[in-house]
């Protein structure tokens, strides 16, 4: 496999269906069976659980980020290949964006929006040039789809910048996008501004 780090971002509510949750601890184990090593946020709730869960029962390796106040309520996962403690957020999504050559966006909330769409301004300067896949589980990302489409109508983003982005809904799927990801150019800023 062409991408040997991929990060996961999802959501840590234990609350949401068994389906995804189901999903997030299968997409764990595709990883580690494909000896990528899977970069997440470090919790043990939801579908940051069962993700990393999924990749241990494998027997891959799995490295959290989280930030030092998180753990102070215990939040932290225990059993995890590394645990790196950040001093906040911001140093948490940096280091993860340095450490992960490829992103995958499973179902959250504010939170994985949140990333999302730094990554995505990131790509969109040429300071991240990874995929960015989004599962689509469900429908769950309909409404951003079309927020993302219309961005595109409306001139906000161009048509180039419709292609840093990914919707999956299969691990088939993702797979094929990361075999057949041509490569973002580095220099992406200079075509950032739509005109």
């Amino acid at each position: 496999m062409r991408f040997k780090s991929i990060g996961i971002m999802c959501g840590s509510s234990e609350a949401c269906s068994d389906k995804l949750k189901h999903f997030a601890f299968t997409l764990g184990e595709h990883l580690a069976n494909n000896k990528i090593r899977m970069i997440y946020g470090g919790g043990a709730k939801g579908l940051m659980n069962q993700a990393a869960n999924g990749a241990l029962s494998k027997n891959g390796e799995v490295y959290g980020y989280i930030p030092e106040f998180m753990t102070q309520v215990e939040w932290q996962h225990k059993g995890l290949t590394q645990l790196i403690k950040t001093k906040d957020m911001d140093e948490r999504k940096t280091l993860m964006m340095t450490k992960s050559d490829a992103t995958i966006f499973l179902p959250g909330g504010s939170g994985t929006m949140e990333e999302f769409f730094q990554w995505l301004v990131c790509k969109r300067l040429g300071q991240y040039t990874g995929p960015l896949i989004l599962f689509n589980i469900d429908d769950y990302y309909d409404p951003l789809v079309k927020l993302l489409d219309n961005m595109v109508k409306e001139k906000f983003h161009s048509q180039k910048h419709a292609q840093m982005y990914h919707f999956c809904e299969t691990l088939e799927q993702m797979d094929e996008v990361l075999r057949t990801y041509e490569d973002w150019p580095e220099d992406a800023i200079k075509f950032a501004p739509v005109k």
